[in-house]
């Protein structure tokens, strides 16, 4: 499936610090052919029950071959393309939470007015009964516990194409045309990004689910700048407050909009990844570090496909 999206601006220097990558170099190559190869390439790779990836990037707009022009003889060629997957579950993240945060906030509140108006109409019971319901809210204010959240992954490839264009004539039974060929650099590039699914957030205690939002808050002001950091409601009157909203509809549209404010930017959405990748058990991270294993046999397989395309082609290709 193509997707129309823009690509974004990416040097070689950046693909190098991919996740894993693969280069290649070719030489006699026509790029516009190369990169209508090259993307329904991308188009084909397939998982068990469907095609992996879709698509971003056009040639009239991500292959820019420059000073191609009549009577120019060379030039330079820039192409860009990118593939990502759909997100798929691939474990629990761990966390550690309050889940009686707010019911001990409440007990703390409602025990000490009890506890103040008692003594003021010296009324003993009264005021006992309010120390032993702030004593008890102190105690489940202060208890913790560790609940899990599902994480998804997607993977993403991107191609740099680079190098010097020619324009030459060819000579085919009695008949003489001109094309381009240039001499290219290729570098495919992997990523996987993580995230927090809120699919099931209707799934999870409510009182996880409010420290979760601040964590998700909390992860996102560590990697941006200053002045795009979130405020953070956290302590007892936190705790106190989320009672007026455990509208699951509320946290879900909350996480959505910072994850999808951090994913606009490649490189953000990779520090991203890295902060959720430590909350991580170490069997979902071996299981994640086998998956880039995975994604990197999908960059040579890819180089491959190139390889064999411009043997069949007749082209000359530069090991």
């Amino acid at each position: 499936m193509s997707g129309k999206g823009d690509v974004p601006a990416y040097s070689r220097q950046d693909l190098r610090k991919a996740t894993r990558f693969v280069e290649g170099d070719y030489r006699g190559i026509n790029p516009r052919e190369f990169y209508r190869r090259l993307k329904r390439s991308l188009e084909e790779i397939q998982t068990a029950n469907d095609f992996k990836y879709e698509t971003s990037g056009v040639q009239d707009r991500d292959l820019e071959i420059k000073s191609e022009q009549v009577g120019q003889k060379t030039g330079r060629v820039d192409g860009r393309l990118v593939a990502e997957s759909d997100w798929e579950f691939i474990g629990n993240g761990a966390l550690e939470y309050r889940p009686y945060g707010p019911h001990g906030a409440l007990g703390i509140v409602l025990g000490l007015l009890v506890a103040v108006v008692g003594g003021l109409a010296d009324e003993i019971p009264v005021a006992a009964v309010g120390i032993i319901a702030l004593l008890a809210g102190g105690y489940y204010y202060f208890r913790t516990d560790v609940a899990g959240f599902p994480v998804v992954r997607k993977d993403a490839i991107r191609v740099l194409m680079t190098g010097e264009v020619s324009e030459r004539t060819i000579e085919e039974q009695d008949e003489r045309r001109t094309d381009i060929f240039a001499n290219m650099s290729v570098i495919y590039a992997g990523d996987t990004f993580v995230n927090v699914y809120t699919g099931d957030f209707e799934e999870l205690p409510w009182t996880f689910r409010k420290e979760l939002v601040r964590q998700v808050k909390r992860w996102h002001n560590k990697i941006v700048v200053e002045e795009q950091r979130l405020d953070v409601d956290e302590g007892f009157f936190a705790h106190l407050s989320s009672w007026s909203n455990r509208d699951v509809r509320a946290d879900r549209s909350d996480v959505d909009a910072i994850q999808r404010a951090l994913n606009e930017s490649f490189e953000v959405r990779l520090k991203y990844t890295d902060e959720l990748l430590e909350q991580l058990p170490e069997d979902v991270q071996n299981e994640l570090s086998e998956q880039q294993d995975a994604l990197r046999g999908e960059l040579e397989d890819l180089a491959d496909d190139m390889d064999v395309y411009v043997e069949r082609e007749g082209l000359e290709q530069m090991a």
